[in-house]
């Protein structure tokens, strides 16, 4: 898999591509959307606030709220099952991912739209649009078969963006942790 410079989020997650620009209005309401979720993904990872910060509990409920009635809209519209799954680096601007050309993933480089489920849990994906690189490289496990890489660079606004960036930081601190954890396990 290839690495990106910096922090990254590494798992394994569901994905869909949606070739094609999307138009100005579009993108705003997925920015809207992408934000709420984010804003609800970091506030869902947060300790309980004390009692100094009832500012900032008020604006976390508004923000599980706000995620809620997006949840209970992407609900009405239908239960679509979770698209296939693929080993994802998700850095800052980037998100790479590798598949079989067999596998349902975009064969050609261009403008797309990636729906990825952080949680997939959370049947509400980060909506990710960019532009798609796509290469081949030979995998290391089979001498007979050609991997895909889809290399994306978002185009995001940049609230979102900042919000992005602080999940994936938030993530990698905890992974360092859990690392360190299995390590040097403390002694209680």
């Amino acid at each position: 898999m290839m690495d990106l410079h910096g922090v990254v989020l590494e798992d394994t997650l569901p994905l869909r591509v949606q070739m094609g620009a999307l138009e100005i209005s579009a993108h705003r309401s997925l920015m809207a959307d992408n934000l709420a979720l984010l804003r609800a993904l970091l506030v869902m990872d947060e300790h309980l606030p004390s009692e100094d910060e009832n500012r900032e509990a008020l604006s976390n409920l508004e923000t599980k709220i706000d995620l809620l009635i997006l949840l209970v809209s992407n609900g009405i519209q239908g239960l679509e099952p979770l698209p296939p799954s693929y080993p994802c680096l998700l850095g800052g601007h980037d998100l790479v991912w590798e598949a079989t050309p067999s596998e349902d993933a975009p064969l050609n480089s261009g403008e797309v739209c990636v729906a990825l489920f952080l949680r997939p849990r959370i049947a509400m994906p980060l909506f990710l649009p960019g532009v798609l690189q796509i290469s081949s490289i030979p995998d290391s496990l089979s001498a007979a078969e050609t991997l895909v890489r889809h290399h994306l660079r978002f185009q995001l606004d940049e609230r979102v963006q900042e919000s992005l960036d602080r999940l994936i930081f938030r993530h990698h601190r905890r992974a360092v942790a859990r690392r360190k954890d299995q390590i040097h396990p403390s002694a209680e």
